[in-house]
């Protein structure tokens, strides 16, 4: 799936896009963020540059699909994490 594809998916769903300054994580990198409240994804400005953005769109997509009840959310962070991460390179062909 193209990034292209990726961003008509998150549309699909009613997910907003944006980029915005998400601000200072000290060592942590913070690419991309979820809304439910939007529902929105966030785009880190400060990460655009040679960031895959739409492995973190599609990684982000995920958290939106627990959120609407689509598929199950984990209790451990680490393992949504992971699982998110899976999705995006499966969606994106690069599992």
């Amino acid at each position: 799936m193209s990034a292209a594809d990726v961003r008509a998916l998150v549309a699909a769903y009613g997910v907003r896009l944006e980029v915005a300054d998400l601000g200072e994580w000290g060592s942590a990198r913070l690419i991309a963020e979820y809304d439910p409240d939007g529902p929105v994804i966030r785009l880190n400005a400060r990460e655009m540059t040679g960031t895959d953005s739409a492995h973190a769109i599609a990684h982000e997509l995920y958290h939106h699909r627990e959120a609407i009840g689509e598929i199950p959310r984990r209790r451990d962070r680490a393992a949504r994490e992971r699982d998110a991460d899976a999705f995006a390179a499966e969606l994106l062909g690069k599992a």
